[in-house]
């Protein structure tokens, strides 16, 4: 409910905004692709979802599920080949530039989006923490991704480099997160922020150059799309990457005790 009114106002700004001529010509909206890119996320993410029940009889309906998927994605790559004003640019996507940035935002949007999602979880599950205590606890994701993203916009006006930062960031995100998979479970509750902090401003560095990357990689003729395959393919990997996740989760849990999976699955 509290993101409605967001979304109310953002579309009234957007009316407000100075019209301008389609510059490639006459413009159409892709409604085939759009349906065609439905059939192609929907039962990939339902498939997902039923493998969190792993059962003998769910099998025949995964299956059915991606192979739904699989066909309509090939016929959304045919579509989107030939369409005039395609929903998804093919043409931009292979610029190695350009798909490396979107898969690095797919991962990312993985990554965080999940970690959020499951974290709050850990926490009062495992360690105890009570809901207040939790969103004091996370505060510092959320503090430490906007100054990383800041910092790595700044660093990266004054060197001109910008590959060189998701790098070393990514391989401090990937050894935090294993040390905390390791040694977090002996850390006292109220030390973790300390490691939370340094995790997600290694985070942030990747935001600005994936969408800094794109855009240059593009041009000026397809700043807009290059500019939305990021925000894209970021809340696509969040959506796969978290039903991924919660499948393997429930998937063990189902495994060692059908029980308490049932009971996680029907709270989240």
């Amino acid at each position: 409910m509290v993101n409605l009114p967001i979304g109310l106002l953002a579309l009234v700004l957007t009316f407000r905004l100075k019209r301008h001529a389609h510059a490639g010509g006459e413009w159409k909206f892709d409604a085939p692709g759009l349906v065609l890119f439905i059939l192609f996320v929907a039962p990939i993410l339902l498939a997902l979802q039923q493998v969190q029940r792993l059962s003998t009889g769910s099998l025949l309906l995964v299956g059915a599920l991606l192979a739904l998927g699989v066909v309509s994605l090939l016929l959304l790559l045919w579509r989107e080949q030939r369409a005039l004003s395609p929903l998804l640019p093919v043409s931009l996507l292979r610029h190695p530039a350009i798909w490396r940035s979107d898969a690095l935002a797919a991962c990312h949007g993985a990554a965080l989006v999940s970690l959020i999602t499951f974290l709050p979880i850990y926490l009062q599950v495992v360690r105890g923490a009570d809901p207040s205590e939790v969103g004091l606890l996370l505060l510092p994701l959320t503090v430490g991704i906007a100054i990383g993203s800041v910092t790595t916009g700044r660093l990266i006006s004054r060197t001109g480099r910008t590959a060189i930062f998701p790098s070393i960031g990514q391989g401090i995100v990937g050894c935090g997160w294993i040390f905390l998979a390791l040694f977090g479970g002996r850390i006292p509750l109220y030390w973790l922020p300390a490691a939370f902090i340094v995790i997600s401003f290694a985070t942030g560095s990747t935001m600005p150059v994936v969408q800094l990357t794109v855009q240059i990689a593009a041009g000026p003729k397809n700043l807009g799309a290059a500019s939305a395959s990021v925000q894209f393919m970021r809340s696509i990997g969040a959506a796969l990457g978290t039903a991924t996740i919660g499948a393997v989760l429930f998937a063990v849990l189902a495994a060692q005790d059908p029980r308490i999976a049932s009971l996680f699955a029907d709270v989240v």
